[in-house]
């Protein structure tokens, strides 16, 4: 596997004494959409916001195989979205997304309108976000997130507060979106159905650790344990 991308190494967080995460070492490359699935409590979020560099932990983290633990927050280069979107109620669509593009200092109204067509919100920009549908909503978030042209985007649940039906057809949408964006991605889900439609690959947290990584299919046929098994089932 090439060496440029994300690599974790060891990545352990601890709260209270508890390993939250535990020793993870994984390779994503440039370009690769990888999901993180697993039960709750398993340690899915603490990672991710590990790698955002919003928790602490030991081991290290890496991209392009230079360490980012000791640059800040926002000099990393990664993207974090929440489940809820944080949009800002007071601005529009396309200021939502253009606020992205003013704090990296871009201000081209086209990258505005390139964004929406590519989350298929097209002649969206002037809405109220209040008047959005929640999945409408989640495209908005997702393209003020694309806005930052992050090296590393991390999606936390980024569907779960979206009904089922709405859920399965966007995650397709999302799939495309991500790939034509070329962006690396992880995205946390409890959802294997969900992360078999949108990642390249998946893997499994337990406990904090990572146990399996593989397609869903591979993971089907193979599971490494009892627990796994019985979780894809």
């Amino acid at each position: 596997m090439s060496s440029a991308g994300l690599q974790l190494r060891d990545v352990t967080v601890e709260f209270d004494g508890k390993r939250a995460v535990d020793a993870v070492t994984l390779e994503i490359p440039a370009g690769e959409v990888f999901a993180l699935i697993g039960p709750s409590g398993s340690g899915k979020s603490s990672l991710l916001r590990a790698i955002a560099g919003l928790e602490p932990c030991t081991g290290d983290i890496r991209w392009d195989d230079e360490s980012v633990l000791k640059i800040p927050v926002h000099r990393r280069g990664f993207v974090l979205m929440f489940q809820d979107g944080q949009l800002f109620p007071h601005l529009d669509v396309a200021g939502n997304v253009g606020y992205s593009l003013k704090v990296s200092g871009h201000r081209d109204p086209a990258r505005v309108e390139q964004l929406l067509a590519l989350v298929g919100l097209a002649g969206f920009g002037a809405r109220r976000v209040t008047e959005l549908s929640g999945g409408e909503q989640q495209r908005v978030a997702l393209a003020r997130s694309l806005a930052a042209t992050p090296r590393l985007l991390l999606l936390d649940e980024p569907l779960s507060s979206i009904d089922r039906e709405l859920r399965e057809r966007l995650a397709g949408d999302l799939h495309d979106i991500l790939h034509d964006a070329g962006v690396t991605t992880i995205v946390v889900t409890h959802d294997h159905e969900e992360a078999a439609v949108i990642a390249d690959r998946i893997g499994i947290l337990e406990a904090g650790r990572l146990v399996q990584v593989g397609s869903l299919t591979e993971l089907r046929a193979h599971p490494v344990d009892d627990r796994v098994a019985r979780f894809l089932s």
